[in-house]
């Protein structure tokens, strides 16, 4: 698919920045609660962490090597909404500012 560069250099910045966003917000997370009394429980929560961290990491390095299509933005969105760190509120957002 090809697209204007201006338009393609707007959707760089912003996904790159979402991804930022959800970095901050894996890295602030707390483990629930419960799980906070739990030394097993804690590991648990910091190794899905840093696998989530790992995965942004990729994510951001590839996208910026260019060799993330739109396809592979979309269900990498669709993945960190079903981890409920990103929500479709927050995508509309991002795509007003893109209009804008």
């Amino acid at each position: 698919m090809n697209v204007a560069p201006h338009v393609r250099q707007a959707f760089d910045q912003t996904f790159l920045e979402l991804l930022a966003a959800v970095r901050i917000e894996v890295l602030d997370a707390k483990p629930p609660a419960m799980a906070a009394q739990s030394q097993v429980a804690q590991m648990f929560f910091k190794e899905a962490q840093k696998s989530v961290l790992q995965e942004l990491a990729v994510l951001t390095a590839a996208w910026n090597a260019s060799q993330v299509d739109l396809e592979s933005v979309a269900r990498a969105t669709r993945t960190l909404e079903g981890m409920g760190l990103l929500t479709a509120r927050d995508r509309l957002s991002k795509l007003h500012d893109l209009e804008a």
